[in-house]
């Protein structure tokens, strides 16, 4: 576990725990802005603009993104989380470009072979049932 005086600016993964955190920020933003929009309309309100500028929803969804993106920076225990995460990818052997073509290959054969015994089985017991079924009464 990281020492309790481990400090923002010693977090040697900064940048991408400040970008994680904005993505993080832009999402509770479009979702608290879908929210807002919603409890206007059920409130009878209108989403008017504010000062001529921006929708009143927009603007509550600005507000959250913003106290969401400083929030986080703020809590050490999210800071040192993403941290470690960001090293354990680090660390991830990614595969190579022909590696990645040959096991989507294998997948796309494999879900073809298999989709095509479904549908041979489909067919077979449909015919069973036709005969069983249907037949002369």
């Amino acid at each position: 576990m990281a020492p309790s005086h481990r400090t923002w600016s010693n977090v040697q993964n900064a940048r991408y725990i400040t970008l994680a955190f904005i993505g993080l920020a832009f999402s509770v933003g479009i979702i608290v802005r879908s929210a807002a929009v919603d409890v206007l309309l059920v409130a009878g309100k209108a989403d008017n603009l504010v000062g001529g500028v921006i929708a009143l929803s927009s603007l509550i969804a600005i507000g959250s993104g913003l106290v969401t993106f400083f929030g986080m920076l703020k809590w050490r225990t999210a800071v040192e989380y993403t941290n470690e995460c960001v090293v354990e990818l680090v660390k991830v052997t990614w595969p190579d470009r022909e590696e990645t073509t040959n096991s989507s290959m294998v997948v796309i054969v494999a879900s073809l072979i298999f989709a095509g015994s479904l549908a041979l089985f489909d067919y077979v017991w449909s015919q069973v049932t036709e005969i069983f079924l249907f037949s002369a009464s």
